[in-house]
This record gives structure tokens, sequence and C-alpha cells, in this order.
């Protein structure tokens, strides 16, 4: 039996419910998963991803039109990170061809491949990304420093027993599709 708190295999009621009383504090549109094309890995049991609301992209201080914050470096076209310790850094990377970008912290000291954290909605562990690399480096720099606001946390981006939730969201999929059809 697969059980990890920070990836919760949610129904899809729950999700609609979700996706109908959504926080418009802290997220201004939810995308299904389908959508986006995640890899299979990441968050493998979180049903969409939440793009973050103008009023928490300004709670974390960037304004439309912003810069890229002193001290982030540019590793790959579409990767930044930001060195915050000894071992420590935040990272915003493109995760697909719509332009969204994810929040992450990674640690060397991880405890397995591939933990690095990601910062999501607790309702589903539900990925919060943004429209831009410069919004996504003052919202991880923001949540890193001040800890996330209220709805929201950093889990690992994949449990530890990956395949496992994989073959959960794979057939949880199929039998949702299944009932769809015969409904």
């Amino acid at each position: 039996m697969f059980y990890d708190a920070d990836h919760p295999d949610v129904s899809l009621s729950d999700w609609q419910t979700f996706v109908r009383e959504c926080p418009s504090d802290l997220i201004a549109e939810l995308i299904d998963r389908s959508e986006i094309g995640l890899p299979d890995w990441f968050v493998p049991l979180a049903r969409g991803v939440g793009i973050a609301s103008d009023a928490l992209l300004r709670k974390a201080g960037h304004r439309y039109g912003m810069h890229r914050p002193r001290g982030w470096r540019k590793i790959f076209c579409d990767v930044f990170d930001l060195d915050i310790a000894d071992g420590l850094q935040l990272t915003v990377r493109q995760c697909d061809d719509q332009g969204l970008w994810t929040v992450e912290r990674f640690s060397e000291s991880r405890p397995y491949q591939p933990s690095d954290e990601l910062l999501v909605h607790e309702s589903g562990s539900t990925p919060i990304f943004t429209r831009s690399y410069q919004s996504a480096m003052r919202l991880a720099t923001h949540c890193h420093e001040n800890g996330p606001p209220a709805g929201l946390r950093w889990i690992s981006a994949s449990p530890k027993d990956y395949q496992v939730a994989v073959e959960i969201a794979r057939k949880r999929s199929l039998d949702e599709a299944v009932a769809c059809r015969n409904a």
C-alpha cells in the first residue's frame, strides 16, 4: 500500500470541488495535468497545477515588467538558480511550451533522487507555477525567507516510491476514463 502525506491520492470529486472553490488570493487559475504534459515522476498524484494569483505575486514583491532579481543566474535557457546557503539553492525552470515556471528549492543533502522541493497548495499537493521566470524567482525567494503563506507549503517534487505513485495515477486515470465512458 502506498502512502505519502505529501503526495495524497485526491479523488476526482475532491479535485472538482477544489477547482470550484479555488482560493483566489493564492491561485488565479487551475490547469489540468493532462493539458500541461508534466513528467510522470513530477508530483505524480497531483491532478493539475495552480497559477499564482496577482495578489500572491504582489505579496512576494513582484510587479509585471520587473527585471530578474539580483543574484539569480541563468543555468540553461530555461533554468535559473540562486544560491541561498552552502548546498542550498532556489531554482525556477520552465516546465512546458506554455511558458509556465516552477518554484523549487534544491539541497545537495537531499535524501533521494529526485527529491527537490516544490511549492504546492495543500489541496492535493497542487504545484504552484507562474507565467514568468521573474515572478517565479520572487515567489521562491519570498516563500523561502518568510515561509509560504497559509495554504501553501514545500514538498518533495517526487515521492520516494515514485514508481508506485506513477502506477497509481495511471490506474486512477484509466478507471476514471472507463467510468466516464460508461456513465
